[in-house]
């Protein structure tokens, strides 16, 4: 049968062992304080993907960049 002392008893184990896992969590995250900053030149640069202009090979008809060496393959 259940008493109150093994109710008291569980959820101050299981009290116990998720303060645990928060500690031990918290130990893991690096704060934001601790991350290199950033530039406004740096994070600009980083968001904008860049693009390359293609060409049709006339031989092949394959896509490849502009400038670029393309070999075809017989």
């Amino acid at each position: 049968m259940l008493s109150f002392s093994k109710i008291l008893f569980t959820a101050l184990v299981v009290v116990v062992v998720w303060q645990g896992f928060k500690l031990f969590n918290r130990g893991k995250q690096v704060s934001s304080k601790e991350q290199p900053k950033q530039t406004k030149h740096e994070k600009k640069s980083q968001s904008k993907p860049v693009a390359h202009e293609l060409e049709k090979c006339p031989n092949c008809g394959v896509y490849h960049a502009e400038g670029n060496a393309h070999r075809c393959e017989d």
